[in-house]
């Protein structure tokens, strides 16, 4: 009988290397941190807070309202330059309409007036003038019905300067600088209209509200913190991977994260790769990776039935590509 129980032993020795050859390396998890994207939202202007409409918990759609101030003040400010704006809208209408006829036709009177006095005194004085020639009156009558003369030439130039304004009506310049005036005090209108807006929170995407730091009657100023509003449906957890061990994560990249809480992974992707390396973070403990450099990388994770809460440690697996 030949013994081949040698040769066996190379064999499988062979047989097992291949085996663990063609088997596909066990990708190792990497520890980091469950966050949300979390907004702290406040008022641009200060005021007294009138209605808070959410609690800790409730969770928001985008647009929904969240709180409101109190306007009062505002509106009364409102209506005076809506005052304001239709009092200068009015004074353009006027100078551009230009005189009315009955004052045209006043003012022709006036200058007519005028004229007939300025003749009456014209032939005063040339029969005053004569009788002082003769020596029957005084130089000091002449003189005074001189002065009276030359006073109603210059109001009936004044008047007839008046009249030719008003036949011409307004200037352009004047036109002109009604119409801006009234351009300001609508611009003010809608100012006031834009505060007016402004004094209702609203939310700008979907997600939970995780505080509320106001409650009503409080006064608030500018930028006070409201509520701080989170993105539970889409949380990230930031993992530290050796820079020696980088080779095959790219953006977008499929990845699992596993938690004491759940038996499932949780899906998501690789959302951000840093440009630089970093020190190892302190939670992470193993002594083999302690002294090595690392890269941050964001993984970003669908989780709508909300089972990651913010602060739980999270293992994340991410499939490399070759």
């Amino acid at each position: 009988m030949i013994n081949n129980s040698g040769g066996l032993v190379p064999v499988l020795f062979i047989a097992v290397a291949l085996g663990a050859c063609s088997r596909a390396p066990v990708a190792e998890s990497l520890q980091g941190i469950v966050e949300f994207e979390e907004l702290t939202l406040g008022f641009e202007l200060g005021g007294r807070v009138r209605t808070v409409a959410v609690k800790a918990g409730d969770v928001m759609k985008a647009g929904a309202k969240i709180a409101e101030l109190d306007d009062a003040l505002d509106r009364s400010a409102r209506d005076a330059s809506e005052s304001q704006a239709l009092v200068a809208r009015s004074q353009v209408s006027v100078a551009e309409a230009g005189s009315r006829p009955e004052e045209v036709a006043a003012q022709a009177a006036r200058v007519r007036a005028a004229q007939a006095a300025e003749a009456l005194l014209s032939k005063n004085l040339e029969r005053q003038r004569s009788l002082f020639e003769h020596g029957a009156v005084a130089r000091a009558t002449v003189d005074d019905l001189e002065s009276q003369l030359a006073e109603a030439v210059a109001q009936r130039q004044s008047l007839e300067h008046s009249l030719a304004l008003l036949r011409r009506g307004a200037r352009s310049v004047d036109v002109n600088a009604a119409r801006a005036k009234a351009d300001a005090a609508s611009t003010a209108v809608r100012l006031d209209e834009v505060r007016l807006q402004h004094h209702e929170l609203s939310a700008p995407s979907d997600g939970t509200v995780l505080d509320v730091h106001v409650d009503p009657g409080e006064v608030v100023a500018a930028g006070a913190p409201i509520i701080t509003l989170a993105d539970t449906a889409h949380p990230y957890a930031d993992v530290f991977v050796p820079q020696a061990d980088l080779a095959g994560i790219r953006l977008g990249s499929e990845a699992r994260a596993r938690i004491d809480a759940s038996a499932q992974p949780i899906a998501g992707h690789v959302e951000h790769i840093a440009q630089r390396t970093e020190f190892t973070p302190r939670y992470l403990f193993s002594e083999r990776e302690r002294p090595n450099l690392v890269v941050r990388v964001r993984v970003r994770f669908a989780d709508p039935d909300g089972r990651l809460f913010a602060g739980v440690p999270a293992f994340v697996t991410i499939d490399r590509k070759h």
